[in-house]
């Protein structure tokens, strides 16, 4: 990695240099997030590591340009950055059979989370 003594530059050349550096991570982050949010489906199942370093698995019901919404095993809901988030290989589809409505759209029913 290429070495720049930061101690020589004018605060001017600091604010500057430290500008880019932050717009350039930020690029970054937003790339591992756009990346992670690809394969991540409504109604995919997931995993990731909660508080205290508990294994929280649950289902995504639904996905925003930050975070995913989990509804986890135990009724509980969690907004999750995307990048920290593995798919188990299940879906939802997988494990709760259709209704088929009258216009034979399939429907699948999700269980009401409870209010906080």
């Amino acid at each position: 990695m290429r070495q720049i003594d930061i101690d020589s530059l004018d605060e001017a050349t600091l604010i500057e240099l430290n500008a880019r550096i932050v717009e350039r991570l930020q690029f970054l982050h937003h790339q591992r997030t756009a990346a992670a949010l690809q394969d991540i489906r409504v109604g995919s199942g997931v995993m990731f590591e909660g508080p205290g370093g508990v294994l929280v698995r649950g289902i995504v019901i639904r996905r925003n340009k930050k975070t995913v919404t989990v509804h986890a095993e135990d009724d509980r809901q969690w907004n999750v950055s995307p990048t920290l988030l593995k798919l188990t290989g299940t879906h939802v589809l997988d494990r709760v059979g259709h209704v088929q409505s009258d216009n034979a759209n399939k429907v699948v029913a999700f269980p009401k989370p409870e209010r906080r």
